[in-house]
């Protein structure tokens, strides 16, 4: 047996840390990766209190390596989870940075989020054209004998009426268990929409709930379907934060319609899985959380453990881990996988048994300053 032990890619700092990491997996066969690279950082940690002044950090730390010559495309985050890029995607958007996001999406233009956003679009105008194209994308989602036939007979009726689809089709002459079945998803429209004193955010989970759009995904146990439900999560998070639906769905159309473009020299968004056999000079992990990672719900907890490994050694130069005190409306604490990091390889800014939320840590504030001196 031979052991391919030489690395080519990372320093020793990097290698060190993830052979720590990946030396905690029973199964593995013992191999330890060295480097003629150099010693070259140790790896960063850095705390934050919240999604959001995490991202907006990671972004001004990423225009400010930018500033001295780093080059966009070198420079690479990767997550555990993909619903974890909206905060990300938002701030890259806010700051003009350019960015692509590998193998995926927008947030804003995955599939259950469209959905969720149509649903949101029916309840706020039910009686206006503008909610047609969000019948068309949901009176049939979830299957309610509606075809082509009778889409086009709601279509007549409206134009013949000047109604809206969502008006028009409780008015169509249609079969029986079309008809019940669509009434029955217009008067839930109809109903959530009139009720007051409801967040945005709870009357978007008491649309999915409602409309049987959760259960659908919920009797999916597929990873595709759980990925979904975690996208829903992080919208209805979003939607907390607005008073109304047109300014939620007006906020989505303007970061969905300026999504990261594909070409060379531009920022790299993608996840674990996705970064295997890519390397970058400078890669930021973010989210490195107990519950997100590892994952809560993961059916492989050692899986976990060399994505761990896998996201380290895409680093060539430089791996910036960060974490937060809350996520998601809750309490989170670091990754276990920080720990395992020697201290001798890592360079922190958190304190184990901490019991108030965070700030930013003086670094980032310095590269504010450094930033505004550059005009940036």
């Amino acid at each position: 047996m031979f052991k391919l032990e030489e690395n080519f890619r990372s320093t020793r700092h990097i290698l060190d840390a993830s052979n720590a990491v990946i030396s905690f997996d029973p199964s593995r066969i013992e191999k330890r990766l060295f480097t003629r690279r150099g010693e070259g950082l140790p790896i960063e940690v850095l705390g934050f209190s919240y999604a959001t002044e995490e991202a907006a950090a990671l972004i001004r730390e990423i225009g400010r390596r930018a500033a001295t010559g780093v080059a966009w495309h070198d420079m690479a985050i990767i997550y555990r989870q993909n619903r974890l890029s909206r905060t990300l995607e938002e701030a890259l958007l806010h700051a003009r940075v350019p960015y692509e996001i590998i193998g995926d999406v927008g947030f804003y233009r995955r599939t259950a989020v469209k959905d969720a956003l149509a649903l949101l679009t029916l309840c706020a105008w039910p009686d206006e054209r503008r909610s047609d194209e969000a019948f068309r994308r949901m009176a049939n989602r979830l299957p309610r004998g509606l075809g082509a036939r009778g889409l086009g007979k709601i279509e007549m009726e409206a134009s013949a009426g000047g109604l809206s689809l969502c008006a028009a089709a409780t008015r169509t002459r249609l079969p029986p268990r079309c008809a019940v079945a669509l009434q029955g998803f217009v008067q839930i429209l109809r109903q959530i929409g009139c009720r007051e004193g409801e967040s945005l955010g709870e009357r978007l989970t008491c649309l999915l709930e409602a409309t049987g759009y959760l259960d659908m995904l919920r009797a999916d146990d597929s990873d595709e379907a759980a990925t979904q439900r975690e996208n829903l999560a992080e919208l209805i998070e979003l939607a907390q934060g607005f008073r109304r639906a047109e300014h939620l769905l007006e906020h989505a159309a303007l970061a969905g319609g300026a999504p990261g473009e594909k070409g060379r020299d531009r920022v790299q968004l993608m996840t674990m899985h996705r970064s295997k056999g890519l390397e970058f000079r400078h890669v930021f992990l973010p989210a490195w959380e107990e519950e997100i990672f590892p994952g809560a719900m993961s059916r492989n907890p050692e899986e976990e453990r060399r994505l761990a490994y896998v996201a380290l050694t895409r680093a060539m130069e430089q791996a910036t881990i960060t974490f937060c005190d809350y996520r998601q409306g809750g309490s989170s604490r670091p990754s276990r996988f920080i720990d395992e990091i020697p201290l001798e390889n890592r360079v922190s800014s958190w304190n184990h048994g901490r019991n108030e939320p965070r700030q930013s840590d003086g670094r980032w504030r310095q590269i504010d300053q450094e930033l505004n001196a550059l005009g940036l």
